[in-house]
């Protein structure tokens, strides 16, 4: 008994991790995407859900980081000018 129980647990952990994470991290970067000048959201969603231990999740956060920072400083510059 305590061995199915075991198992159920290990298939609902790999489930979790390998089928149902990848389509709500596609799903949330997919969302993220078309609100900012990222450019091609099925494609950012698509990389970010199938890279394996979340490093297009990863790039696309520092990348994304990197584009409000740029579009903040630019603001910053035209208001103090």
């Amino acid at each position: 008994m305590k061995n199915i129980f075991i198992l159920t647990l290990f298939i609902g952990f790999i489930a979790l991790a390998f089928l149902i994470a990848p389509i709500l991290i596609g799903v949330f970067v997919y969302r993220h995407a078309n609100n900012h000048p990222i450019g091609h959201a099925t494609q950012w969603a698509f990389v970010c859900a199938l890279t394996p231990f979340y490093i297009g999740l990863m790039i696309y956060m520092v990348k994304v980081d990197e584009i409000d920072t740029r579009i903040y400083d630019e603001r910053h510059e035209r208001d103090t000018i």
